[in-house]
């Protein structure tokens, strides 16, 4: 598992070019957490940017 913060996330994104779906878990809090799927690039823009995201690899 990687950790990234939002700028990080879309660069490492970026790199993987084409991608269907992958599973990230995104941190607001120690207590507030959620995993989610990302199909899209542009769907970066609806998430949070003070958060950490956490991406299985």
């Amino acid at each position: 598992m990687r950790s990234f913060s939002y700028g990080g996330l879309k660069k490492y994104l970026a790199t993987l070019g084409n991608f269907e779906e992958i599973k990230i878990i995104i941190v607001e809090t120690p207590s507030r957490y959620y995993h989610i799927y990302l199909r899209q690039l542009k769907d970066l823009d609806n998430l949070p940017r003070q958060a950490i995201f956490n991406v299985a690899t």
